[in-house]
């Protein structure tokens, strides 16, 4: 599970093997995971965020979302 970063205490990353599905990020911290779609910024799923967590994540992701795509492309092209 390669971490694409690390902010404010949460540790952004994705799932190899999840490379050949919709783009997003599983987002931890303190024993809470979410999963964010990139395409929209929704959330596929939530476990144990406040709702301002979850605001506050989707704006840190919206904000290195380029980053983020970079390296699911850069992996993906390694992997393959």
């Amino acid at each position: 599970m390669p971490t694409v970063f690390i902010q404010d205490g949460y540790r952004v990353s994705f799932y190899s093997y999840d490379l050949a599905g919709r783009m997003h990020v599983h987002v931890f911290q303190a024993g809470h995971e979410c999963k964010i779609w990139l395409d929209d910024l929704a959330v596929a799923f939530n476990r144990g965020f406040k709702p301002p967590e979850v605001a506050a994540i989707r704006r840190m992701i919206s904000e290195r979302r380029a980053e983020i795509v970079e390296r699911w492309l850069e992996h993906g092209r390694n992997e393959g």
